[in-house]
């Protein structure tokens, strides 16, 4: 079975748009059976739907976890709004809105094929990608208000996780919330009997490995808002994990860790693939899995 996935989409730049059928034309033309988007596709709910029918229509199965974009709500400032709750959108409203468009919504369960499982969550951050230097050289507080001088990070305006009390929570508890329901998927499936591989899907970076790293600021500031490192522990738990998929970050990588293959193949934004021709963003942009024989094709093949 050939899986095709793809990521950071952001269809609200209409150069991304142009792009959604050339895409779909490749991964249609490889015959793949399962198509996954790991996050990013847009912030507008019309746009995730739209997107989510364009790739059903290839005939394969549609799976999806949502970004840190796609979970932003369209006001100028989430957090001061209480009857706003991140959790809400992501649990129900984007569940309702990918099954109805036909697609899986890897947050509310695990999908089975076979003897191939695949389990996802967005994950989160926890600021645990920061280099010890950086953090040092910081307010820690600048963390949880996602600003830097005259930087910051757009989470802090469109996002608002609220505890049982309607209270905002910390991304820290965020990150683990997220965790626990993919360890959750993970048991899951390692209790199967019938489950031989595992295939996980988060939006968030779970290894530090894919972290690119400058040593300056503010990107190693941005770092903090890559992942989590227990979100990378919780997918090795499992002995029958063969791949991780990842979003987030707008830098095409692969990478092998303790026997996984992690990688990630996202589109990103127009101004990151300059110098870039059609075909070379359409063999770059596509993530391939052969689960007949993990590991292969390539990322970029």
């Amino acid at each position: 079975m050939l899986i095709a996935s793809v990521s950071d989409l952001h269809t609200d730049f209409p150069e991304n748009r142009t792009l959604i059928p050339r895409l779909a034309a490749e991964i249609y033309r490889r015959g793949a059976r399962v198509i996954v988007l790991a996050g990013d596709v847009s912030h507008r709910d019309e746009r995730i739907d739209r997107a989510l029918r364009a790739f059903g229509e290839l005939g394969a199965r549609v799976v999806y976890v949502p970004g840190n974009h796609d979970l932003w709500f369209k006001v100028e400032n989430a957090p001061e709004r209480p009857d706003l709750d991140t959790w809400h959108r992501y649990h129900q409203g984007l569940r309702v809105l990918a099954e109805r468009a036909g697609a899986h919504y890897l947050p509310s369960g695990p999908l089975r094929i076979g003897d191939v499982a695949l389990v996802g969550s967005c994950g989160w951050y926890d600021y645990s990608f920061v280099l010890d230097p950086i953090r040092a050289a910081l307010d820690p507080g600048d963390f949880g208000r996602k600003r830097l001088q005259g930087w910051m990070w757009s989470d802090a305006r469109f996002i608002a996780f609220r505890d049982e009390q309607r209270a905002l929570m910390a991304d820290t508890d965020v990150a683990r919330r997220m965790e626990c329901e993919l360890t959750a998927q993970i048991r899951e499936v390692d209790a199967d009997d019938a489950i031989r591989h595992v295939v996980a899907v988060t939006h968030h970076q779970a290894f530090s490995a894919s972290v690119r790293r400058t040593g300056t600021l503010p990107w190693e500031f941005f770092n903090a808002f890559m992942g989590s490192e227990a979100l990378g522990r919780a997918i090795l738990t499992s002995p029958k994990m063969r791949v991780a998929i990842y979003g987030h970050t707008h830098t095409v990588g692969e990478q092998h860790v303790s026997g996984i293959r992690v990688f990630g193949t996202p589109l990103g934004y127009p101004r990151e693939r300059v110098g870039l021709s059609p075909e070379e963003i359409i063999q770059t942009r596509i993530g391939w899995i052969d689960t007949v024989r993990f590991g292969a094709p390539s990322t970029c093949s």
